[in-house]
């Protein structure tokens, strides 16, 4: 059930930044937030015809402060997706020369892109999904002191298990 409202959240959001001429994605996104027992917020959301951005963070957090957050995103780009975690892992090396990064391929040709920042004070891991009209992206970051194996081990199962289906609301 909460996968369902995960992505009615993800539907309205579209047509929320609609109205801000952000192109409707063709695809929208199902993850099962549900398996993590956190009650998770949306706190920040923006969009333009580049991409699309929603922050959720655990209740009672704030975006400015947050301990743990998930990110679901958009880039409206005709890239491939390799040049697109090219672009992106090169941008992580340019803003911290020591990061961490490992990738892997998964099967669905997906990428999935973990790393660990000091300077930036984050570990996170990013799901890459390439689809017609972009990139879509599934992201769980957390404080390196307040990084738990067990919360990483159920964000990493819904980040890999996360899939495309076609927008409802996208007109055909």
């Amino acid at each position: 059930m909460k996968t369902l409202r995960v992505i009615f959240l993800s539907l309205v959001f579209v047509v929320t930044l609609h109205a801000k001429f952000v192109p409707t994605p063709e695809m929208a996104m199902g993850f099962a937030m549900n398996k993590d027992t956190q009650k998770w917020v949306p706190k920040f959301m923006d969009g333009d015809k580049t991409g699309i951005i929603f922050e959720f963070v655990p209740e009672g957090q704030t975006i400015d402060a947050w301990k743990e957050m998930v990110a679901q995103q958009i880039a409206f780009t005709p890239v491939t997706l390799r040049k697109h975690v090219d672009d992106w892992k090169a941008m992580l090396l340019r803003a911290d020369p020591k990061i961490e990064i490992k990738e892997e391929q998964k099967e669905d040709g997906s990428i999935l892109v973990t790393y660990t920042s000091l300077a930036a004070q984050e570990m996170s891991m990013r799901r890459f999904i390439g689809a017609k009209d972009g990139i879509y992206m599934l992201a769980y970051h957390v404080r390196p002191a307040f990084k738990d194996e067990g919360r990483v081990k159920i964000w990493l199962d819904i980040i890999t298990a996360a899939y495309l289906r076609p927008n409802p609301v996208k007109k055909k």
